[in-house]
Order: C-alpha cells, then sequence, then structure tokens
C-alpha cells in the first residue's frame, strides 16, 4: 500500500515539502491518490459557505508489483479487467486513471513467469507490452514503472503542481495575447481593414528609440504619417546631410514646459539610418 512498504516515508517527505494540505482517507480504489481544490463559491444563505472543494478528474494508482503480474499473466491475453484494479469503476468517464508501479525490476523472476513461458510459448515481455497498448488504448490510462519510493514522491510532486497550476494556465490562455496588437490590455494598437490605427502603430514604432517622448514621435509621425512617404522624402534629398538631417527641424510641443522644441540632429540621423541602412550590426545609438 501507500505507507506499508519500509522505504514509504520518502515519498511522504517530498509531499510534506509541497506548499499544500494533504489527508490519508479511505478511497473507492484501494491505494490511490485524488486531489482536491478548494474554489470560491456563492452562498444560498447569508451564513453559508464561501468557498466549495471539488475533486479534480486526475486518479493515481499504485499497484504492487506482484499484484500487477499476478494480474497480467493470469489469462492468456491481456484483459482490462484484469489488469485494472478499479473493481467496476473503470467505466467511469469523469476521471482520468494513472497506474505507477514501484519496484517492478525486484520481481523479474517472478515464479510465474517460468510456467507460463513454457505453457504459453509467449515472453513475459511481450504480455507485458501487449498489457501496455490495451490500457493505453482504453480510455488513455498511463502506466509509469517506478525504481524508487523517491521517484514516486518526486511523479506525485510534479502532477500536484501541474494540478494547481491548471486554472492560472487555462486563464492565460483564454486572454489575447500580450504581444497582439488587438490585444483588449495590450499596448498595441488596433488596425481596422480600412487602415484606421495605421498612423498610432507608425508612432509608437519611432516611439520605441532611446530617449523619444510620445510628443516627439507624434511631431515626426504627423510630418511624415506613414514609412514609405519618409523615404519617398529621402529619395528627393540631393545630399547625405541633408537627408540625415531632414527631421531635425520639425518642431515638438511640450506639455509640460510649453515651449516648442525640435527633434534635433541625432535623432533625425538615427532614424535615417534605421530607414535605410542594411547593415544589421550597424549601432544606431551612439551614445549606448
Amino acid at each position: 500500500g501507500l505507507l506499508k512498504d519500509p522505504g514509504s516515508d520518502a515519498w511522504v517527505k517530498v509531499l510534506s515539502s509541497l506548499d499544500c494540505k494533504y489527508s490519508f482517507e479511505p478511497q473507492a480504489i484501494p491505494c490511490s491518490i485524488t486531489w482536491r481544490r478548494n474554489v470560491p463559491s456563492t452562498p444560498s444563505t447569508p451564513d453559508g459557505p464561501m468557498v466549495k472543494t471539488e475533486e479534480e478528474k486526475e486518479v493515481l494508482v499504485l499497484v504492487e508489483p506482484e499484484d500487477f503480474l499476478k494480474r497480467l499473466f493470469s489469462l492468456t491475453q491481456p484483459d482490462l479487467n484484469q489488469v485494472l484494479p478499479l473493481a467496476g469503476l473503470e467505466g467511469s468517464s469523469t476521471k482520468t486513471y494513472s497506474l505507477a508501479v514501484v519496484g517492478l525490476d525486484a520481481y523479474r523472476r517472478y515464479p510465474v513467469f517460468v510456467p507460463l513461458v513454457d505453457v504459453l510459448r509467449v515472453s513475459p515481455l511481450s504480455l507485458l507490452l501487449q498489457a501496455l497498448v490495451v490500457l493505453q488504448l482504453w480510455g488513455n490510462t498511463e502506466v509509469l514503472f517506478l525504481d524508487t519510493w523517491q521517484e514516486f514522491g518526486q511523479h506525485v510532486s510534479a502532477l500536484t503542481k501541474a494540478i494547481a497550476k491548471r486554472p492560472y494556465k487555462r486563464q492565460l490562455e483564454s486572454q489575447e495575447l500580450p504581444f497582439c496588437t488587438a490585444g483588449a490590455w495590450a499596448s498595441g494598437v488596433r488596425v481596422e481593414k480600412d487602415g484606421t490605427g495605421l498612423w498610432q502603430v507608425w508612432k509608437r514604432q519611432i516611439q520605441q528609440f532611446n530617449r523619444v517622448s510620445p510628443a516627439t514621435a507624434a511631431a515626426i509621425a504627423e510630418a511624415y504619417p506613414s514609412p514609405s512617404l519618409l523615404l519617398q522624402a529621402y529619395e528627393e534629398c540631393g545630399t547625405e546631410d541633408e537627408k540625415r538631417l531632414l527631421l531635425s527641424d520639425i518642431p515638438v510641443k511640450s506639455d509640460v514646459s510649453g515651449k516648442d522644441r525640435r527633434v534635433g540632429p541625432d535623432l533625425s540621423r538615427r532614424i535615417y539610418l534605421f530607414m535605410v541602412s542594411t547593415d544589421p550590426d550597424l549601432v544606431l545609438d551612439l551614445s549606448t
């Protein structure tokens, strides 16, 4: 059982290290582990409980190696009802069962192996693989063969953490992606099919440069409402210096001081190089 083996205290120690409550109670399936979660509840009366307990769908069944082998080799062909110790509960569709067998290697020379090989002319390994296929195909039942109780405790710990994080992961999956411009709570901008919102996207792209305020980005975007218009303006310039300084004299309104200022030659140069350069290693910001 879960506590009968002398080495079972190893997995109990692992269980004790988890940030959760646990108890040993009689189960419908002997030697099984189930999980329960406290969830908010709407009380039916003013004095009713605010929290209710719900049982998770996972059921981990510990099967003794000797018992597992007896069930497995009791028939000429693997039969699910013999291998699964679920006593009539195997038809339940609301639970997800998995079996854990600890220390099966110690029973490799189990006495029943020899007569089976002689009578059935089938290797024990072949029967074992057939049983695993039956269990996997029937209800997606997983079987874990573990060498030590420490490994069993680690598996219980990992499964407990995965179950605990499930609501959080579901919440993340139900939310819109934070980096998507259509996200309701993202910092991006929604772009409609008619192009509405492209100007805001262009302005925010400019704002991604170092030391660029929203006001400066808005001023540049107002002067050149799209990247293509800015590239067209660069092509119309006669010299490289004229291209680098194209944006430098654009006025920027300050909400703080109320005085107008200019974009300046440094930012103008950085934006120009970003728009026309094909060098992936080019450093735009000389101050970094």
